[in-house]
């Protein structure tokens, strides 16, 4: 009859597999280096170790398995609406006190400059906003200024006969696709209106692969539409694209 093994040779060896893992684990090996780090500095400036550090790393191990955790205090971050309003005041701060805007703002500065040499009011604090949702939904601000002019002569109070709001001039249905419960006040943030109205358009250009003329003839026209229109072999295509890349000028 094979005699069962010893209790505490079992205990001895399940104590060691237990260190031996919990040795392989990153948040220990971190431990360790630092202890370590630690060790040399005490040594090389000739003070002895304190009394109750460990002197091994079993010692250590077995110290961390019975320690209580310490749960370290998160770290908050400055909320993103918030930091880019924070940026847009010190862009604004910077435009109005004479220095030079910060290179990524130069180039929505110069398409809002253009914008104004037409007779458009573009604000800079108007211009940063373009281009910062134009940013997030990966359009170009050229495209991105132009839908703007097109659409409300960058007036955030136009309001279309039926019934189309704002700097993009969204349909209330259409945005609360994007965003329920959305309303009439709500499409008159700039913010709000630009950060919608942008989504929408990339949806469309992902829609028909990147075409952005047919996309914008979409936006116009409805992607409904269009797609009818390009199923009977037929060319969508009304003048609205080209008003916004610029190849015709158009007061809305």
């Amino acid at each position: 009859m094979k005699k069962a093994a010893n209790p505490p040779v079992r205990r001895r060896t399940r104590l060691r597999n237990d260190t031996a893992s919990l040795l392989r684990s990153r948040p220990l090996q971190a431990v360790l280096v630092i202890v370590a780090g630690m060790q040399v500095v005490a040594v090389g400036s000739g003070k002895a170790l304190h009394d109750d550090q460990p002197r091994t790393l079993a010692e250590m191990a077995l110290r961390l398995r019975t320690a209580p955790v310490q749960v370290m205090p998160p770290v908050l971050a400055e909320p993103p609406a918030k930091a880019l309003k924070k940026e847009h005041g010190e862009a604004v701060a910077a435009v109005k006190s004479g220095k030079k805007p910060e290179s990524r703002d130069v180039a929505a500065e110069e398409l809002a400059e253009k914008y104004r040499d037409r007779g458009y009011k573009v604000s800079p604090s108007l211009a940063r906003a373009i281009r910062a949702a134009a940013e997030a939904n990966d359009i170009p601000a050229e495209v991105a200024f132009g839908l703007v002019r097109t659409e409300s002569g960058f007036k955030n109070t136009a309001r279309s006969p039926v019934g189309a709001i704002g700097l993009t001039q969204l349909m209330p249905a259409t945005a609360r696709l994007f965003q329920r419960g959305i309303s009439h006040r709500d499409l008159q943030n700039p913010e709000v209106n630009l950060r919608i109205g942008f989504r929408y358009l990339r949806e469309l250009m992902d829609k028909y692969d990147g075409d952005t003329e047919l996309a914008l003839t979409a936006y116009n026209r409805g992607p409904g539409t269009v797609d009818r229109v390009l199923k009977r072999g037929g060319d969508p295509d009304n003048g609205y694209a080209g008003m916004v890349l610029g190849r015709r000028d158009s007061h809305r």
